[in-house]
């Protein structure tokens, strides 16, 4: 007598780094900068050191730049899925370019070393959550690990 197999329901995992400062507390922290720089730029225009204006101008916006780009690189993530005895993990740019890499479930386990949170299967590795701190990245190695253990459970009992 044969035993329906069980599906396995997928394990989904996403990761994405944390930008502390939200988009209006952004607005916030530019507007009150520009208007520093506006003013202590005017205080020198009126002194007759004019260049000193674009200087400040130009503070403002390497601070403005420097910030766009940290909220782009925020927008990249990583997908860690496992199901059907595949464990699959997809790196996303903040351009939308994935590149994924796909391990066999059972074989693998979720480690860190040093500073660096893997996915171990056999000889073959890969890093996830590269902007995680070291508490997160031991929350989703337990996470992880434990997913893993589910799903050689249903393996087995299948």
């Amino acid at each position: 007598m044969m035993t329906p197999e069980r599906p396995q329901k997928p394990y989904t995992l996403s990761l994405s780094p944390h930008r502390s400062l939200p988009p209006r507390g952004f607005l916030i922290l530019m507007i009150f900068i520009g208007g520093i720089s506006f003013t202590a730029g005017m205080a020198f225009l009126m002194m007759g050191a004019w260049p000193v204006f674009g200087f400040f101008g130009l503070d403002v916006l390497l601070v403005y730049v420097a910030f766009r780009l940290n909220y782009r690189e925020g927008q990249k993530r990583e997908v860690i899925e496992i199901m059907e005895g595949e464990l699959i993990v997809c790196a996303i740019s903040p351009r939308g370019e994935e590149k994924c890499r796909t391990f066999q479930s059972y074989w693998s386990r979720c480690v860190i070393e040093g500073e660096m949170l893997l996915i171990r299967s056999r000889n073959e590795a890969a890093e996830i959550g590269s902007f995680l701190n070291l508490e997160e990245k031991e929350e989703v190695m337990k996470e992880i690990t434990s997913a893993l253990h589910r799903g050689r459970n249903i393996l087995s009992v299948s």
